[in-house]
């Protein structure tokens, strides 16, 4: 069964209770982490090149919201670990320009049988893949002010890369390469998070998310019971996306016209990576997206449909560490249980959130 935790207060409150629960397994994340580095430095520089990525992520700090720096301060202080572990954890993405590859879909109006939308996303990683699928946690956020959330993450993140909050606004979010990129700005997760929790509308998620100042590229889909759209962003810029004919899809790269002069350089593949150096190229970014385009085409969806696309061989792959189909009107999500990945092979498990 789905790993959940509720959490409700203050940010302190939160925050303590979150490291208390689980600080095992920051401990373990914190291991992993240092594991790869020791293997990418040939066991001889771990700790240094971990102490760098350590005081690269602190430039970040000034820019995230004062509400989250004190949660993630008593998280740490929770678990027992130092602080610029937890950020580390936060800003992983930043630092890294986005290396997860990631597909999403959602679909609605006469695509649905009741016209509301429904969205599914995958979640590709390169590394790390399996702590990312044993420690997969539902995290049910009180705040002391602003919306419910349901975030579903990992042991010390804060932010939200994949949730809905109570007003029915589900948010998937997916790498893109850009050129306009920065570390003066709020880090990824944690801006969508600040988003989700004061935002009511998808529209108004979307313009919360602009109004921060941006660190990376990044196509967000965000979808509620009657709209979705996928907001385009770098750090300084965005575009929206919305629906053709009842469909939205998503994956790596920008296809908004205003956004096309700020497409940047796929990474290469990562050391020790699960994925193939294919699937770091903008063509398996198009193939995917054309291929979830041809699976959702000319036919009513269900969330059960959008289960079998995410699933496509030609979409997910051995980085699919989370699958998560979002049903905003009734509160609904659906997630992967598979152990062995990618994910989407697993049985779903079904969440109905705030009964």
């Amino acid at each position: 069964m789905l790993r959940r935790l509720e959490i409700w207060g203050e940010p302190e409150a939160r925050g303590r209770r979150h490291g208390q629960a689980l600080g095992a397994d920051i401990h373990r994340l914190r291991r992993e982490i240092l594991t790869y580095l020791a293997r990418i430095s040939l066991y001889a520089g771990a700790l240094p090149l971990y102490g760098l990525v350590k005081w690269m992520a602190r430039g970040f700090w000034p820019y995230i919201p004062p509400h989250l720096q004190q949660e993630m301060a008593a998280i740490a202080a929770g678990a027992e670990v130092g602080l610029g572990n937890i950020l580390l954890l936060n800003v992983v993405d930043d630092l890294a320009n986005n290396s997860p590859r990631c597909s999403a879909l959602a679909a609605g109006d006469h695509r649905t049988a009741q016209g509301a939308y429904v969205m599914g996303r995958n979640l590709d990683y390169p590394v790390f893949t399996e702590p990312l699928v044993e420690l997969q946690t539902l995290f049910l956020i009180e705040p002391h002010r602003g919306q419910r959330l349901a975030s579903l993450a990992w042991p010390g993140y804060v932010g939200v890369c994949t949730g809905i909050n109570a007003a029915g606004v589900a948010l998937a979010q997916l790498s893109a390469m850009s050129r306009d990129r920065t570390m003066k700005g709020t880090p990824a997760a944690l801006r969508f998070r600040q988003a989700l929790e004061e935002g009511d509308t998808v529209d108004d998620v979307a313009a919360r998310v602009l109004a921060a100042p941006g660190t990376i590229g990044n196509n967000l889909m965000l979808c509620g019971p009657r709209e979705a759209l996928v907001l385009e962003i770098s750090a300084r810029q965005g575009a929206v996306r919305r629906p053709e004919n009842g469909l939205l899809t998503a994956t790596n790269h920008y296809q908004s016209p205003a956004m096309e002069g700020l497409k940047g350089r796929f990474p290469p593949r990562p050391p020790y990576s699960v994925l193939a150096a294919y699937q770091f190229t903008e063509a398996y970014s198009q193939a995917r997206n054309q291929r979830l385009q041809e699976l959702a085409s000319d036919r009513r969806l269900s969330p059960t449909d959008l289960q079998k696309i995410l699933a496509d061989p030609a979409i997910a792959n051995a980085g699919t560490a989370v699958c998560t189909v979002f049903h905003p009107a009734d509160r609904l999500v659906w997630v992967a249980r598979g152990k062995t990945l990618p994910v989407n092979h697993g049985p779903f498990e079904t969440v109905k959130l705030w009964d």
